[in-house]
């Protein structure tokens, strides 16, 4: 369910996350190699990766649903692999954020809500395999790093080739997964850190982006469904010049989009 703010509410247990801190100690060992990825599967001399460099450099200034709208004359999945730079950055940020809360005895199997659960099939396991959450989500972030790493699909030279096409749909699907685990799963984690203006921030860039692209079907975000049809109406409202705004919403709007380096939830920044 969700509240006014079009924010999952708080569920009915209270401070379950720091209730698992302990159980996920040997989760976090397994989980190493997230935070110990210091250089990008794309490598910073590629254009790909200046073209990210460039869209982020315009972030200060314009709304998020701005951000990733395709400039003029960039073949579209050239646009789209020079954004899931960032989309790779935040999700790997999330998946070292909710090991304080996500483990193998509180999320033994990947889910979001109560409805929708996940099983893992890759080109090495084609049999669907039930997986805990962290196991998947950390399934998750190192086939988005092979397929960003391979240079059939995501070349230094030249364009991105059709190759492309089926395999970011796939990351896409199995991203908007650990989205939705987060928010259904582990808000309330969120809420105590002071951080779920930040999950706010980083979801929405991953879904403008893919709504911009259709890059995934509505069956696909179902357990979403509602929260991202707020934050896209909020984006509509929201895309208007900051010079309507008042200088009151002016100096709330642009603290809003200091606090995540993209933009916040809207009652954030009014």
């Amino acid at each position: 369910r969700f509240g006014q703010e079009g924010i999952p509410q708080q569920s009915g247990v209270s401070h379950r996350a720091h209730r698992n801190m302990a159980d996920t100690r040997q989760d976090q060992a397994r989980g190493e190699w997230l935070r110990d990825i210091d250089e990008m599967p794309v490598p910073e001399h590629s254009g790909i990766y200046r073209l990210h460099l460039a869209a982020k450099a315009t972030i200060g200034s314009h709304i998020v649903r701005k951000s990733v709208k395709i400039w003029p004359g960039i073949p579209e999945r050239d646009w789209i692999a020079s954004q899931f730079v960032t989309v790779f950055q935040n999700v790997v940020f999330l998946i070292n954020t909710l090991e304080c809360c996500c483990s193998e005895r509180t999320c033994p199997r990947m889910n979001a809500g109560n409805y929708a659960k996940y099983n893992w099939a890759d080109e090495e396991n084609l049999t669907p395999q039930q997986v805990s959450a962290p196991e998947y989500m950390r399934l998750t972030a190192k086939y988005v790093e092979i397929k960003m790493s391979d240079r059939t699909i995501w070349p230094i030279t030249g364009h991105v080739p059709e190759a492309f096409d089926p395999v970011v749909r796939t990351m896409c699907k199995r991203i908007f997964r650990v989205y939705a685990h987060a928010y259904l799963s582990h808000f309330e984690m969120f809420q105590q850190m002071h951080a779920e203006g930040h999950l706010n921030c980083i979801y929405k860039h991953f879904l403008f982006l893919v709504r911009e692209f259709d890059l995934l079907q509505r069956q696909d975000m179902l357990p979403l469904w509602e929260l991202s049809e707020r934050f896209l109406a909020q984006g509509d409202e929201e895309s208007k010049d900051i010079d309507e705004f008042t200088p009151d919403e002016q100096r709330a709007y642009r603290s809003g989009l200091a606090f995540c380096g993209v933009e916040n939830i809207a009652r954030h920044a009014r």
